[in-house]
């Protein structure tokens, strides 16, 4: 597992724009964190990386938004909602796992029992310094082989412009 720091709202964007600049089609992300970790943040730089110009939003009511126009479509999912497999079933979530998009899901819980293999883990930590100032642990745990992460992470800790 790997762990960065995310000091300001612009790193939090930034890290993920730099990991939607690299990601392959298929790829599988798991977004993990309370409410209010930077999930939606996290997933608006993704999707900037990836070239996707129209707002990104949180799915929470609609638990899919599908962005095309970037390099690759993007499938970006909240499962907050659901509360078994049987209903990520009746949604029809898995029809999405086709090898062609990039899948992103915030709250994968749910999934927990049926998380690709091949994947990886982003868990967003929200951390109060000694005066008060809040900041984010990112920790990245990549499951198979992500060959394309050390490319995305090798220009260092720092994800500012």
């Amino acid at each position: 597992m790997q762990k960065i720091s995310a000091y300001t709202p612009e790193d939090t964007f930034n890290f993920g724009r730099r990991l939607g600049e690299h990601v392959p089609a298929g790829a599988f992300i798991a977004l993990w964190g309370e409410m209010g970790a930077g999930k939606t943040l996290f997933s608006q730089g993704f999707a900037a990386g990836l070239g996707v110009c129209e707002p990104v939003t949180s799915p929470t009511f609609t638990i899919v938004n599908e962005y095309g126009g970037g390099r690759l479509p993007l499938v970006h999912m909240d499962l907050f909602r659901l509360a078994s497999l049987d209903e990520v079933w009746e949604r029809g979530v898995w029809e999405y796992f086709d090898g062609l998009a990039v899948v992103l899901v915030e709250w994968p819980e749910v999934l927990a029992e049926e998380l690709p293999e091949d994947r990886l883990d982003i868990r967003l930590i929200r951390r109060l310094d000694g005066a008060g100032e809040e900041w984010r642990d990112i920790e990245i745990a990549a499951y198979g082989e992500q060959i394309w992460l050390e490319e995305a992470l090798s220009d260092g800790e720092n994800f500012r412009n």
